[in-house]
């Protein structure tokens, strides 16, 4: 048959799991899949849905679903969608795709977001993602108002789903056998001991060996000092993506709780055993632009050039959106334009990203900052912080003062 040229396959082939035990067709969908929840359903409950089978219809008949519109407005700046990379990244599975069948056996990827169980307090992040913010967002209360009443108070007790959830992980060792990748997000994966026990088990059953694996970590687990990435080895292919979006004290400030001399001593380790005798592992920095980084994109970059990534990823946030680049004062918007149309020059091998990057500011409705202020004023308050003492530029372009 003949695809449209907007098809996305993910939603034949994938599902995700949130943080909150919730599930939708990919992590940037804006829409859930209704009526699942995985403290009591299966995942396929959600694969098979008719949710799903109703989306990879509107798929298969060239309608662009509003859920994905986070794909079509990146796609619409010029930039290699989430949609274009899973082609790019799952090529060899493009070919097998069912296309035709609105309810395919074809589960053979798994986002899996394992709760919001996280050692850091990132300012790009929330209490969805991270318990550590759950924790303070619940201390920003005044003293006379219940904290169970917070939103924050649900997600803690909530994002520790995978731990009290034995079902959940049999049914995962039950879709071994068709399982091909696993993607693993957070949270932070390697904080969460159920997935190592699922690494093994797949190990045990032979079937890791059809098995490749993404991470997103926060470069804060010491995993070879754990006597378990060893299991690594028994998969096909390990990608592990390092989340570090600035240097130096910026990064302290950005992803509070981690420290970059041991950020670093963690990347390089990983790229020692790599090089010694773990050589299905690939490395890459996934870096989050938004507006605490995008005037440095410079300095990450030359940081980046003294270590061995075997790529480097642009990754746009789209939410929470008072941090998106779309969403920066105008003087800020003029201050960071002007760095990149002159700092980043036409032979640079980032120039397509870069020109992507401008075009998403330029696209953006822009803002007058007043909620990032607010924001980031309150969190600089409790953690005896100043965003002006780390980033003075971007700080005085957003009105911080």
């Amino acid at each position: 048959m003949t695809l449209p040229d907007s098809i996305c396959m993910l939603p034949w082939i994938s599902i995700e799991t949130s943080p909150m035990g919730t599930t939708r067709p990919c992590c940037l969908a804006r829409e859930e899949i209704p009526g699942v929840d995985l403290r009591k359903d299966t995942v396929e409950h959600a694969y098979k849905s008719q949710y799903m089978q109703d989306l990879r219809r509107q798929f298969r008949q060239g309608v662009k679903p509003e859920t994905c519109k986070l794909c079509w407005d990146e796609e619409a700046a010029g930039r290699d969608s989430k949609r274009i990379h899973s082609r790019v990244r799952l090529k060899h599975l493009y070919p097998q795709i069912d296309w035709e069948n609105d309810t395919p056996d074809q589960l053979w990827f798994i986002d899996l977001k394992l709760g919001n169980i996280c050692n850091l307090k990132c300012r790009i992040c929330g209490s969805w993602s991270s318990s550590k913010w759950a924790e303070e967002e619940m201390n920003y209360l005044p003293p006379d108002v219940d904290k169970k009443s917070h939103i924050a108070y649900t997600w803690l007790k909530q994002g520790a789903w995978p731990r009290k959830t034995e079902d959940f992980w049999t049914n995962l060792k039950a879709l071994l056998p068709n399982i091909k990748y696993f993607e693993f997000t957070g949270g932070e994966p390697w904080l969460i001991e159920e997935h190592w026990d699922l690494l093994r088990h797949a190990v045990e059953t032979g079937d890791s060996k059809h098995i490749d694996i993404h991470y997103n970590t926060n470069a804060t687990v010491d995993v070879l000092s754990m006597d378990k990435s060893w299991l690594w080895n028994e998969f096909g292919r390990v990608d592990i993506a390092f989340s570090i979006d600035n240097v130096g004290a910026r990064f302290e400030y950005e992803r509070y709780g981690a420290k970059w001399d041991e950020a670093n001593a963690i990347i390089d380790g990983i790229h020692w055993a790599q090089g010694v005798d773990s050589h299905n592992i690939t490395t890459q920095l996934c870096f989050t632009v938004n507006i605490q980084n995008v005037y440095y994109l410079d300095e990450l970059l030359e940081w980046a050039s003294h270590k061995y990534f075997g790529s480097i990823y642009f990754n746009m946030l789209h939410s929470p959106d008072h941090m998106s680049i779309q969403h920066m004062t105008p003087a800020a918007q003029e201050l960071v334009l002007n760095k990149l149309k002159t700092t980043f020059w036409k032979s640079n091998s980032y120039q397509r990203e870069i020109d992507n990057v401008i075009k998403f500011i330029e696209n953006g409705p822009g803002s007058d900052g007043s909620y990032f202020l607010q924001r980031m004023k309150q969190t600089d308050e409790y953690r005896r912080q100043n965003f002006m003492d780390t980033h003075p530029e971007i700080a005085k372009a957003m009105g911080y003062a």
